[in-house]
């Protein structure tokens, strides 16, 4: 049963490969490419917003800097980690203080554009006479704003001469044109092998992350939720445009169409902060005495304007919930998310695929090369990868995998352990992402991810199915990475204390049942007790019990 090749247990070298790169490496050098106009825009705003004038510079600063905060941590590994550590907190620091100015700007002019909309219609309403009845409110809440706008400045220009004394403006664009000098001796093919698995990842959590948000959708008054959606919404848009050049025509359709999502959930917010603020004013007010002295305070007629003002929102509000509902079962009808599941797989540009398929023995000899790297794992890795080949062999005529199945099994077994080079705790999650992300394994995408997804379900609670991966994957991917999966857990608990004591197992199927027969000099009970409790999977994909002797 071993025509589909051996794996050696060996390190030979790896003859046809291209010289490995370091880890990150294509990755750091599309980071390179991506960071440097992100940090321009966001320095170019500086003396704009510092003058005050127009409000449209510290709009798109504060633009500028979310967007430099969502793409810095996608390349984190790039730099070290305490000079990460300070750019994002200056950043984020930035962001807050103009946050917080741009929100007050938007308010403002929303009631200058509420004063003319609402004085227009007013002055055309039959029988109309006197002042527009929601005029008090609106003077009323602008010069608020206005007091607490000329306050925020102050915090701005604070955290702009923060920001400029830190210097790490400069240290962004020193350090970025340093490692986009070291990128360009970079092969370019190590970006087509580490890139689009990272970005496909980063993709798919975030739109999991703003579609966990679904169930809320229809209902008016989830306000949190709703809120809790549209930051979803933005930080699923801003990780597609960073890697918008890996895909063909640039993620352009969803990109649009989140941004879309983005601004409908961002009418509505701003309804639901005019509805608190001038709700929590209201009660306020209620309990207070009227008194001359306090001009500050809202008179009575005031008072009655603002209880307009806010039923207008409330209306408002309504509307533009039925609109966004409408729109979301547009986008769930049309299909746009499997659209950009499926676009994130195969709809790469030709710089991001592989220029040639590397072998099976060639992938071999990549995956023993990098297990190579943890020394002190290799001898485990050599026997669960031994033992997991001999009962995919036996299991041929059950599961009817493929050669290729099964050399991305002999990988997942050389790797499953690689993450212990950073500690025990969830080092399976570690060795995942770490065959996820390394450029010097020739796997395209699909091979990664399914190698990847086998390696991280090796030990504990089975969690293939809840990835993020998973599920950009066809249905008989799936299905190969369970079968897959199932085999290397057993195989795995065979050498629970990683001293090669089980010499051989011979595994024979049968009608409800597949029996396993361990071979061995030593005492072995434990290691078959950790096996027979790690079957859990193969009798859900195979749908027989296993029966370890």
């Amino acid at each position: 049963m071993r025509s589909h090749g051996s794996w050696s247990t060996g390190v030979p070298g790896m003859a046809g490969i291209p010289e490995a790169p370091s880890p990150g490496t294509g990755l750091c050098r599309f980071g390179m490419q991506r960071l440097p106009p992100l940090l321009e825009a966001f320095e170019k705003e500086i003396e704009g917003v510092r003058a005050a004038g127009d409000i449209e510079y510290i709009h798109r600063m504060r633009v500028a800097s979310r967007r430099l905060r969502a793409a810095l941590p996608l390349f984190r590994s790039c730099f070290p980690q305490k000079q990460y550590a300070r750019w994002m907190k200056e950043i984020t620091g930035i962001t807050r203080a103009l946050g917080e100015a741009r929100d007050t700007d938007v308010q403002i002019a929303f009631l200058a554009r509420f004063r003319r909309k609402s004085n227009a219609a007013w002055k055309v309403r039959p029988g109309a006479a006197g002042t527009n009845p929601v005029e008090p409110a609106i003077a009323f809440l602008i010069k608020d704003l206005q007091k607490k706008r000329q306050q925020l400045q102050v915090r701005v220009i604070s955290a702009l001469e923060a920001l400029e004394k830190s210097g790490i403006a400069g240290d962004m664009r020193t350090t970025f044109a340093s490692r986009a000098a070291t990128g360009r001796r970079t092969p370019l093919q190590a970006a087509a092998f580490g890139v689009p698995t990272v970005a496909a990842l980063r993709i798919e959590s975030r739109l999991e992350d703003m579609r966990a948000f679904e169930p809320w959708v229809e209902h008016a008054d989830a306000v949190a939720e709703h809120h809790a959606m549209r930051i979803a919404a933005k930080k699923l848009r801003y990780t597609m445009e960073v890697y918008a050049p890996v895909y063909r025509l640039g993620l352009v359709k969803p990109i649009s169409r989140v941004k879309k999502v983005q601004e409908i959930l961002g009418d509505i917010h701003d309804c639901d902060v005019w509805i608190d603020t001038v709700t929590r004013l209201l009660l306020r007010e209620r309990g207070r005495f009227r008194s001359q002295d306090k001009k500050e305070q809202p008179d009575t007629t005031t008072l009655a304007s603002l209880r307009l003002f806010l039923q207008d929102r409330e209306r408002e509000r309504v509307l533009l919930h039925r609109r966004f509902m409408r729109y979301w079962e547009s986008l769930t009808r049309t299909g746009i998310w499997d659209g950009l599941r499926q676009a994130l797989v195969s709809g790469r540009v030709t710089r991001y695929i592989p220029a040639k398929k590397f072998s099976d023995d060639e992938l071999r000899s990549a995956c023993e090369a990098r297990a190579a790297t943890y020394p002190a794992g290799l001898a485990h890795h050599r026997t669960v990868t031994r033992l997991a080949l001999r009962i995919f062999d036996d299991l041929q005529p059950l599961h009817r995998m493929s050669p290729h199945d099964r050399v991305l099994l002999g990988c997942a077994g050389m790797l499953h352990d690689i993450g212990w080079l950073h500690g025990a705790k969830r080092h399976n999650a570690r060795s995942a992402r770490m065959i996820f992300s390394d450029e010097s394994l020739p796997l395209d995408i699909t091979d990664r991810i399914t190698t990847g997804l086998v390696a991280l379900t090796h030990r504990g609670r089975v969690q293939v199915d809840d990835h993020p991966f998973f599920t950009l994957l066809p249905q008989g991917a799936q299905v190969t990475i369970l079968q897959l999966a199932a085999i290397l857990r057993i195989a795995d608990g065979l050498d629970l204390l990683h001293a090669g004591s089980v010499e051989e197992v011979r595994c024979t199927i049968g009608d409800r049942e597949v029996t396993c027969e361990v071979i061995s000099l030593a005492d072995v009970t434990r290691e078959k007790e950790r096996a027979q409790s790690r079957s859990d999977l193969f009798v859900r994909v195979y749908g027989r019990e296993v029966v370890i002797r």
